[in-house]
């Protein structure tokens, strides 16, 4: 018990320190308490083959095709002549379609869906992802509080429910109260992403947030450098590199290739920046499940 409860307590405050990733962190304290004979190598390795995970890996994989092939940036066109140019509109459209999908999807599923659209989005309007990206997660959890299969607790509650009444909850019956919570969190979100992209800016000022343009043009890196384009009829179309021996031949040498594909920056969020947004809607979400949604909604 000793163990367990130190190799937590360590755990977390691995995951407010924020210097290494979560996933080592997660992977130490599985490992400690693997070693330590806490659990079992089969209770340890079972995650990994835990069916969720796999469809989690695969909805990522989706998500990176959506990303790559350009189907991200088709919606996010089309979503942003929703959002008309405005950063609050451009707010709105992601909360709200978010939240319908996360309606019918896992949360995670959902995220795993919008990251690469509205990381297109963001790139697009100009708008820094910090202000869209967090709210993307919370808004997947506001949508699975719309429809009897958005969460996995609503089925449970449901299950207790027709249990205890001897009456199933229907499909929509969470609907009502879902959607006055998806509206007061949004509400509650557009303010605290705005501190979000504003603490971004008050990061990057100074000296050490030169950009990578500032930097190219003070040590003249862009001298012996440059950018072709390969178009579909050219004859070096569909060749490897090794096969061309650009190096050999012709004193080339190929630092990266790039496709269409848009490459953006993580939000780069801390792990107090969600406790800082995500306690102030928790609460709020308390209050009207605790004294507001009894009063509209008494079963």
């Amino acid at each position: 018990m000793l163990i367990t409860l130190i190799t937590l307590s360590l755990a977390a405050v691995g995951f407010v320190w924020g210097k290494i990733r979560a996933d080592v962190v997660a992977l130490i304290a599985l490992m400690v308490l693997a070693v330590s004979g806490i659990i079992s190598t089969q209770e340890a390795l079972s995650g990994f083959s835990n069916s969720i995970v796999i469809m989690m890996v695969g909805l990522f994989v989706v998500g990176g095709a959506i990303f790559n092939t350009g189907l991200a940036k088709t919606i996010s066109a089309r979503l942003l002549k929703l959002g008309g140019g405005s950063e609050t509109r451009l707010f709105l459209v992601v909360m709200t379609g978010t939240a319908l999908i996360g309606g019918f999807v896992s949360n995670t599923g959902t995220v795993a869906l919008m990251l690469p659209i509205v990381v297109s989005m963001a790139a697009a309007s100009g708008s820094s992802p910090r202000r869209l990206l967090m709210p993307l997660a919370f808004a997947s959890s506001l949508g699975g509080m719309l429809t009897l299969i958005g969460t996995p607790p609503n089925l449970v509650v449901a299950e207790a429910w027709e249990d205890f009444s001897g009456h199933p909850l229907t499909f929509f019956t969470f609907l009502p109260a879902g959607a006055i919570c998806l509206v007061a969190g949004t509400l509650l979100l557009i303010p605290l992403s705005k501190f979000l992209a504003q603490k971004k800016k008050s990061d990057n000022e100074g000296p050490a947030s030169r950009s990578l343009t500032d930097i190219v043009e003070e040590y003249g890196l862009n001298a012996d450098l440059y950018r072709a384009s390969v178009g579909q009829e050219s004859p070096i179309c569909g060749k490897t590199l090794a096969s061309l021996h650009l190096r050999r031949e012709y004193g080339i040498e190929i630092l990266e290739v790039r496709t269409d594909a848009l490459v953006m920056p993580a939000g780069q969020y801390a792990f107090m920046d969600y406790i800082k947004v995500g306690l102030p809607l928790q609460l709020l979400l308390g209050v009207l499940m605790i004294f507001v949604l009894p009063l509209l909604f008494p079963f």
